[in-house]
Formats: structure tokens, C-alpha cells, sequence
């Protein structure tokens, strides 16, 4: 009721606060002259500043060599087309003074300004895992095990303040792993503050998303520089820089070429790889449009300056997709074919004489080692130096890639949303952004037999940074037809390198129970439950947490569809019922959906008593699976899952063994089984071994072959009994996996060993 009040209170200041604000106004005549004469002042300092650029065009230039200048322009992967005309003008030996870049255009700029020659431009953008650099979630081998219980994807996150103020993402990847790859690539110029100090002059063309301004960066983290330039909006997040944001530098000057002449340039040549300017009709996309809209600017100014340089490089790839990296020789080909057109008017430029002297001071401009003793934060209210100086991966000299791994394991902090650095002598300068706001989460999902529906979370952190507590109240629900609401209290203390985790919980939601004949699910009965839990656990080292949960739960089965079963009160056993477990989980695998190295593990020790009849029951269940990579393409996983209870004659029916599907959630005792239907087996007895191949046909898609063996207690329909060891199952199947911004997707085609035919299954999302 209070969170009520603060919200209707803060609608209706709104309103007031927009009424004591209106924009209507009255202009006096003298108003409006003046802001006539503010514009004829504009119009005459445009004019000024065009015939200032005439007359650079119309002096001689009394040096021996004219100073030439280089402006590569944007076009995302098209930018590789870049690297075949800096092999053309190498092979005729012209000097270039000064380099000016936007967007995919800049980095490659900036790469030949320190140093790196065509071919090994070539190769580290030809070596890049380009899908690797487009995640946000951190490594999660530097992760601890806390977070990686928490690994749901959500497609769809909004922030809300102490304000109560909501607000979408500002991109769909925050770049934190384009930056650091950038800080691989610009080692060598780590500590110049000025590009005037390259080897070749250099600046990076970015766009103020506040005015809509062009801005030139000559200074400052070289890094940071061409990820400001290549911010596309939407995808990537602004670059903040005090008050102002920054975006891809092709939104408001895509051809610079005006930038080299500023430098002092007597020759231009430009290379111009941007598409062609989108014509809108009825068959056009709210893509087309939005980027129609961002790119007026821009392409008015491309169109004025392409008829600026001295020499115009236009390489045929204009109508190659800005993001498709998969052919980038055929585009650098192009590039040296385009560049090879103009041959004669460049063999006028060579001058091998000044382009060895150029060459010998790139070659001197080397990677450097550095030695940290100092750090210095901005933008943190929770990260301190101390925290810092533990992540510290080695002592003594530290190359760019040890730095780097320092700031991973930064930015694998829960709170921590994204991390820039500098070296300045011996202090290491890190501005952070972090993340403090409630979260709202949600995402679609659907699986077969269960349907479809509706995830969402609400995230609210809490941090106290003096006695080291972290506390999370997360509200989870679920709409489907099979709703459920989870509230949760969780706090973490740090203590002796260890975290200590003090959970509470209360819970409300419907679960399906499937009974099948024959393969076929002939009737669904609904399990109402009550529960709450109280969770103490620690962790052991990073990778290892164990844990008790007192628990009670009370539980009510009604009858949903299909056929009812006779007997069916027999294994239902409502009530409600106490329940104590001891759980021991390790998780060291690289991904948390289709692993490929690394293993995971869980081992659960429970017993739960009937509060009214007394009646108990206990068990343990065991998880374990290990996956081997077998090269770039193959892994291998192999596992073991396997569980019993005793006095299995007290046992819900709810709370037994539940076999089938795709996935396993062993918390909830559900264990995947390829070859069983979700759902199929009830069982307070079994074991199963798995083996499975995995093919990644390309990043994030994966071809799986998999095999399952098992035995069980099962009764069909209650009516066929089988023991354990009495029968042993075997499912195969083979299926495509999908690690999407939605969360994982599956299908699979199966044995159904049921009844001897065919079992397709479908899983898109989550469901807890």
C-alpha cells in the first residue's frame, strides 16, 4: 500500500510539475529579430568557413611532398575493404600523414596509425570470434557459483529508480567485450594520451547524441575512441562521457573527409564503403525506417564531401550486409581492385623515401608491459579499490591481456555493468557503470504437452558495502496455464573469501501431473502447492556451495482432464509436510546452456514428514555430467543421474521422481530422459546413464546426438508395475539447440520407448 501511495503521489507531482512548466509563450518583435540575426550570423560563419576551404583547395603548396591525407569511412563488415586499399597504397609506397576514421572504418584507421601493417590488419580481423564479442553476459568461468544458479536470459528488461522512473535499454549489448578486444588490438598505444603522438596522426569521428553534433577524438583511451565511433544506436549502448552520449559516428558524418583537411592535408584520399541511401516504398521495415531516420545526417554530409577528396576509393561492396563477417577476404579483394582502378593517379603520391621513414618509426612503436600500483575509480558507490586489488591477476609486470582479465573478473561482479580503463604511469584508471537499479524481467517460453505462456521478475538489490552484504528480493511469476509466484529474500555476506547465503522464500503455484498408457497421456491431474523455505549456505571455493533448507510445503490434487483414475486418491496424499535437505551443488562449465567444457554436479540428501499422520519417507539424489571438448566444432558429454526413497509408500505422488523431456531441474526433481515425454515416469527409484555428441554448425547453433539408458520403478496407468532392474530403457534421438537472447530452444526427434513409435519434443524458453 505504500509503494501505492508513492506512485499515485509521484503522478500527480508529475502533473503539477508539467503545468508550472508550460512552453507557451508570447514573442515580442524585438524576439523575433533577434533570433534573425542569430541565424544571418550562422549563415556568415558557414560562409566564411566555406571560402576558408576554398582557398586551402586553391594554394600551392611550396613543399616538396604534399601532405596526404586518409579518410576510411563506416560500413561495419564492409570494412575489411579497407585493408585491401591500404595494401595497394603500401605496394606503391605512399606515405600517409594523416588517417581519419568513422565507425568500422576508424578501427582499421586506427590499426595503421599505430603501426600494424595490411597484412596483420588482415589477420586479427580475420582471427576475430566476431559472435563471441557480441555477448553481455560475463565469463562465466570468473563467475562465482551464486551467479551461476542464476542464469536465466530474459529478452526483455526494464529499469526502474528510487524514482520510480522506468526505462527501456539503451542498446541490445552494452560492447564490454568489443572494448576489451579493442584494448588487445591497441596494446601498443596504451599510456599516449595524444594521437598526434602516432605514428601517423589519427582521429576517430563520433556522434553527441545530445546535439546531434559530429565530434573528432584526437586524445584520451584509444579503445574507447573507436568503440565511441562504432556505437551503432540501438545496438550497442551510448558511450557516456560526463554529460554527454555517444554514438556511431556515422550518423552524423560518415565520409570525414573535411576532418583531413583540418589536419592539414594537401591530397585526400578518400575510401567510401557506405551503402547507398534507403529508399522507403510500402514494402519497407520499422528497421529501414528507424535507420532512414538516423541516417539524414549523415548521408547529406557524405554526399557534400564526396566530391572533396583529391582521389575517391570506391570499393564494389556496398550492397554486402553490414554485419555479415563470414567472406571478409572477397571483401578486402575488392578493396585492392577498387584501389588498383586509380593506379595511375596514386603512383603520383609515391615517395619511397618518406614511406621507409614512416615505416621504421611504426615499426619502433611496439607493445608495451606495465607495472600497476595505484588504482583510481570513477562512477562506483560499490566497488572499491581494496575489492579490486584482490582481483588482481598477477603481481609484477602485466601485459594488456593480464589486464584484461583483471577487468573481467571486475565486470563478473553482479552489480557491475560495464568497466573502461587506463594506464597512467603506475596507477591503473577505471571508470564503472554499475548496476543499482530494480530490474523487471520477462520472457515467452513454450514447451510440448505444457504450452505456452509468460515469465516475468522483478530484481530488487540491495547493497551495504560496510559489512560487505549484498540482498536480493526477487517476485517471480509465471502466467500459463499452469500459473505459480515465487517470492525470495536473499542476502550474501562476504566473509574469509567465502559467501555466506541466508535465503527465505514463499511460493504459490499450479504444476501439471501427466499420466500416460501406451505412450499416450490419457489424463492430467493438478497439483495446488503452498510452500516456504528457509536456505542457509556457504560457498566452497569458487566453483562449490553446499546448503540445508528447512521447508513446508501443503499440497492439494485436483482432477484437470482426460480420464480419471479410480484410485487416484491412493498416490496423491495431500497435506501438508515438513521437509529438511542437504544439498551439495559444483558447476565449472563454460556455458549454461550447451556446455563444452567443464562438468556440473548436484547431490541432495532430503527427508519429509506428513505434519497430521506422521508419516515419513527419505531419500537422495545424485546429477552429475562431464563435457570434453573434442576441437572447434565437436564436444562430448557424458553423465549419470539416479535417485531412491525409502518408505516410498508414504510418498506423494508430487513429490516422486519425475522422468522425461529435454531439461533437468533437479531442484524440482524432474530429470530429462531423451526418449520419455515430459512428465512420463513417476518413479521413487532409478538410474540412468547419458552420452552425447554436440556439432556447433555456427555460433550459438548446435547439432545434438544423444543417447539415454535407464532403469526405474514405473507403474503405466497404474496398472502395469515394473521394478527397478526389472527393465532397461534405451532413448536416442538427435535434435538442433538454439542459444537465443529468448533463452534456449530445443527440438528433438526420438525413440518413444513408451510405445515403441516416434516422440518429437519442442522446449523455447524457461519455465520454473
Amino acid at each position: 500500500m505504500k509503494i501505492l501511495k508513492k506512485v499515485v503521489l509521484f503522478f500527480l507531482l508529475s502533473l503539477s510539475v508539467l503545468a508550472s512548466h508550460s512552453p507557451n509563450r508570447v514573442n515580442s518583435k524585438e524576439a523575433k529579430v533577434k533570433e534573425i540575426e542569430r541565424q544571418i550570423e550562422e549563415l556568415e560563419l558557414k560562409r566564411k568557413n566555406l571560402e576558408n576551404l576554398r582557398a586551402t583547395f586553391l594554394k600551392s603548396n611550396d613543399e616538396n611532398r604534399p601532405k596526404v591525407g586518409l579518410v576510411l569511412s563506416g560500413g561495419g563488415a564492409k570494412g575489411a575493404a579497407h585493408i585491401g586499399v591500404l595494401r595497394v597504397l603500401e605496394k606503391y609506397g605512399i606515405p600517409v600523414d594523416y588517417v581519419v576514421g568513422t565507425s568500422a572504418g576508424s578501427i582499421i584507421a586506427a590499426m595503421y596509425s599505430v603501426g600494424y601493417t595490411p597484412d596483420e590488419i588482415e589477420k586479427t580481423v580475420t582471427d576475430l570470434q566476431f559472435y563471441e564479442l557480441f555477448r553481455n553476459a560475463s565469463d562465466r568461468d570468473l563467475e562465482g557459483i551464486v551467479q551461476k544458479t542464476r542464469s536465466n536470459k530474459y529478452p526483455l528488461t526494464i529499469s526502474l529508480n528510487e524514482n520510480f522512473n522506468l526505462s527501456l535499454p539503451m542498446g541490445v549489448l552494452n560492447g564490454e567485450y568489443i572494448y576489451l578486444e579493442l584494448k588487445k588490438i591497441f596494446a601498443r598505444a596504451e599510456g599516449v594520451e595524444n594521437f598526434k603522438e602516432f605514428p601517423i596522426p589519427f582521429r576517430a569521428m563520433t556522434t553527441n547524441l545530445q546535439t546531434g553534433e559530429s565530434v573528432a577524438i584526437d586524445s584520451g583511451d584509444l579503445a574507447l575512441a573507436t568503440l565511441k565511433s562504432m556505437a551503432i544506436p540501438t545496438f550497442l549502448d551510448p558511450i557516456r562521457d560526463g554529460d554527454n552520449y555517444y554514438v556511431d559516428g556515422g550518423v552524423a558524418d560518415n565520409f570525414p573527409v573535411l576532418q583531413a583537411i583540418n589536419m592539414g592535408a594537401d591530397i585526400v584520399i578518400g575510401v567510401d564503403i557506405a551503402a547507398d541511401p534507403i529508399v522507403i516504398s510500402d514494402n519497407s521495415n520499422i528497421v529501414q525506417i528507424l535507420d532512414k531516420l538516423s541516417s539524414y545526417i549523415g548521408t547529406k554530409k557524405t554526399e557534400t564531401q564526396a566530391h572533396l577528396p583529391d582521389i575517391l576509393i570506391t570499393p564494389d561492396v556496398k550492397k554486402h550486409s553490414t554485419l555479415n563477417f563470414d567472406n571478409l577476404s572477397t571483401l578486402i579483394k575488392e578493396g585492392e581492385v577498387a584501389a588498383e582502378g586509380l593506379d595511375y593517379a596514386l603512383l603520383k603520391l609515391s615517395d619511397r623515401e618518406e614511406f621507409e621513414r614512416v615505416k621504421s618509426v611504426k615499426e619502433n612503436f611496439t607493445k608495451k608491459e606495465f607495472v600497476i600500483k595505484d588504482v583510481k575509480i570513477s562512477g562506483n558507490e560499490l566497488l572499491t579499490e581494496k575489492e579490486v586489488q584482490k582481483l588482481k591477476p598477477v603481481d609484477g609486470e602485466m601485459s594488456v591481456q593480464d589486464l584484461n582479465l583483471w577487468i573481467e573478473k571486475i565486470y563478473a561482479k553482479s552489480f557491475v555493468d560495464r568497466v573502461f580503463y587506463s594506464v597512467q604511469g603506475e596507477t591503473l584508471k577505471l571508470t564503472v557503470k554499475e548496476r543499482l537499479e530494480t530490474k523487471l524481467k520477462a520472457g515467452v517460453f513454450y514447451v510440448s504437452n505444457y504450452g505456452a505462456g509468460l515469465e516475468a521478475e522483478a530484481e530488487v538489490p540491495v547493497f551495504n558495502k560496510f559489512n560487505l552484504s549484498q540482498k536480493n528480493y526477487t517476485l517471480k511469476t509465471e502466467f500459463s496455464k499452469y500459473p505459480k509466484i515465487t517470492l525470495t529474500d536473499m542476502t550474501q555476506y562476504d566473509f574469509l573469501n567465502h559467501k555466506l547465503i541466508v535465503s527465505v522464500d514463499l511460493g504459490y503455484g499450479l504444476n501439471p501431473i501427466f499420466l500416460y498408457r501406451d505412450g499416450d497421456n490419457v489424463s492430467t491431474y493438478r497439483n495446488d502447492t503452498f510452500s516456504t523455505n528457509l536456505s542457509v549456505g556457504t560457498t566452497i571455493f569458487n566453483n562449490i556451495i553446499a546448503g540445508y533448507t528447512l521447508g513446508f510445503k501443503n499440497m492439494d490434487t485436483y482432477y484437470d482432464s482426460g480420464e480419471k483414475i479410480e484410485n487416484f486418491s491412493e498416490f496423491k496424499k495431500d497435506g501438508s509436510y515438513i521437509s529438511n535437505t542437504f544439498s551439495f551443488y559444483f558447476d565449472t562449465m563454460n556455458q549454461a546452456e550447451y556446455a563444452t567444457t567443464g562438468s556440473n554436479g548436484l547431490l541432495q540428501l532430503f527427508s519429509e514428514s506428513n505434519t497430521k499422520s506422521g508419516e515419513t519417507y527419505e531419500g537422495y539424489s545424485v546429477l552429475a555430467t562431464k563435457y570434453i571438448s573434442l576441437g572447434k566444432k565437436w564436444s562430448l558429454n557424458t553423465g549419470v543421474r539416479g535417485g531412491q526413497m525409502y518408505n516410498a509408500e508414504n510418498v506423494p505422488l508430487s513429490e516422486l521422481f519425475n522422468l522425461g523431456g529435454l531439461r533437468n531441474n533437479p531442484m524440482e526433481r524432474k530429470y530429462a530422459f531423451t526418449g520419455l515425454p515430459i512428465g512420463a515416469v513417476y518413479t521413487d527409484n532409478f538410474l540412468m546413464g547419458s552420452a552425447g555428441l554436440q556439432y556447433a554448425i555456427v555460433p550459438n547453433l548446435y547439432l545434438n546426438f544423444n543417447y539415454n539408458i535407464g532403469t526405474y520403478n514405473y507403474s503405466s496407468g497404474f496398472e502395469t508395475k515394473n521394478d527397478i532392474w526389472d527393465k532397461t530403457e534405451h532413448g536416442y534421438g538427435v535434435g538442433i539447440g538454439w542459444d537465443t537472447f529468448l533463452g534456449p530452444m530445443d527440438f528433438s526427434v526420438s525413440n518413444d520407448v513408451l510405445n515403441g513409435g516416434a516422440l518429437f519434443q519442442v522446449h523455447i524458453g524457461y519455465v520454473f
